[in-house]
């Protein structure tokens, strides 16, 4: 795969995970298609792929899915 595939594959389940973030729904789906992203930009990046603010992109959202989960979980989610 190529830079620009890379980008756009990345882009498209980025677009997916935000909106089943905005309405809370299937996080654990979610954390692990993140997961799996995280892993992807890992091996773009030894192939010396850059990917721009992808890389973060995906971790803030990671980690709002890992919140939610936990405030769930605790009961404080309204």
């Amino acid at each position: 795969m190529d830079r620009e595939e890379i980008i756009t594959k990345i882009t498209e389940e980025l677009n997916v995970c935000e909106e089943y973030l905005k309405r809370e729904a299937r996080l654990d789906f979610i954390l692990r298609i993140l997961e799996d992203l995280m892993d992807e930009i890992q091996e773009a990046k030894k192939k010396n792929i850059s990917l721009g603010g992808l890389e973060e992109k995906v971790r803030i959202l990671y980690h709002r899915a890992s919140t939610l989960v936990a405030l769930i979980e605790q009961g404080v989610k309204k």
